[in-house]
């Protein structure tokens, strides 16, 4: 699995776990203006790197009702002689249509950085990205993308998934959308896997098993699936992300904190 693609499923792992969180909300209490998720990522017994996921309720795109969704991602010790990560992201997303309007990233990688702008044009069907590659004799690029119906970039795949009362579904059954990337279009979807006792936090806690599906990746959907947990009572609380790693062992992002208190089942 390449570095880029493997950056790829640690997003998409972040961004699934805040959208699981926000859809289990009450429909009828009011949106908390900021909502705040931190995570863990382990290798093993070690704590190779962080991550935290906000989101603003509030915001205004274009005189637009919007979603503003952040997320910072860290290596720690051993992560970073792995491979170095500092990374932050922030997309906005149309509350009436839940359609991503525009994202930016500011990615650091060992000595190099790289920043990112993109702007999704309904009208045209086109995504527009310019970047600027710091790493590169002639550092400033740009290209456009052929939009698909229904595609989001990755935090509007899941917040599409916030939305969309899919545990009313029969085990195996999956839901599939069209995601944006960097320079290409990815199949996300997630499949509901049934219901199980799952240790957390030295508690015993009723959880929802999900794997997260990525077709074009074989050896995720077979031999290495990523599979997600959530708590399986009516506040459907992420608890834990994990996948085998190629020669690494197992990969496993906790959550560590909802709304700056210690997760308590």
């Amino acid at each position: 699995m390449n570095l880029k693609f493997s950056k790829f499923i640690l997003l998409v792992t972040l961004f699934l776990s805040h959208a699981l969180y926000a859809q289990s909300n009450d429909p009828n209490k009011p949106e908390n203006k900021n909502e705040s998720l931190k995570y863990k990522l382990k290798l093993g017994w070690f704590t190779i790197g962080s991550g935290e996921v906000t989101i603003d309720n509030s915001s205004n795109w274009k005189g637009a009702p919007c979603y503003k969704v952040g997320v910072y991602a860290e290596t720690l010790g051993l992560g970073n002689w792995l491979g170095s990560l500092d990374d932050h992201y922030t997309s906005i997303i149309d509350k009436r249509t839940l359609k991503p309007m525009y994202n930016e990233k500011n990615v650091a990688s060992g000595s190099s950085t790289w920043e990112q702008w993109t702007n999704f044009d309904y009208d045209s069907m086109i995504v527009n990205v310019k970047v600027l590659d710091h790493k590169r004799d002639e550092p400033n690029r740009s290209w456009r993308v052929q939009l698909e119906k229904d595609t989001q970039d990755v935090l509007g795949t899941f917040m599409y998934f916030k939305h969309y009362n899919w545990f009313g579904l029969n085990h195996g059954d999956s839901v599939m959308l069209t995601t944006h990337y960097e320079d290409k279009l990815y199949k996300v979807g997630v499949r509901y896997m049934g219901q199980e006792i799952l240790e957390f936090n030295g508690r015993n806690v009723g959880a929802y098993r999900l794997h997260l599906l990525l077709p074009e990746n074989e050896k995720l959907k077979k031999e290495r699936p990523v599979e997600i947990w959530i708590s399986s009572d009516k506040n459907q609380y992420p608890l834990l992300i994990q996948t085998k790693l190629p020669f690494l062992g197992k990969g496993r992002v906790e959550l560590v904190e909802l709304n700056n208190r210690e997760p308590l089942f």
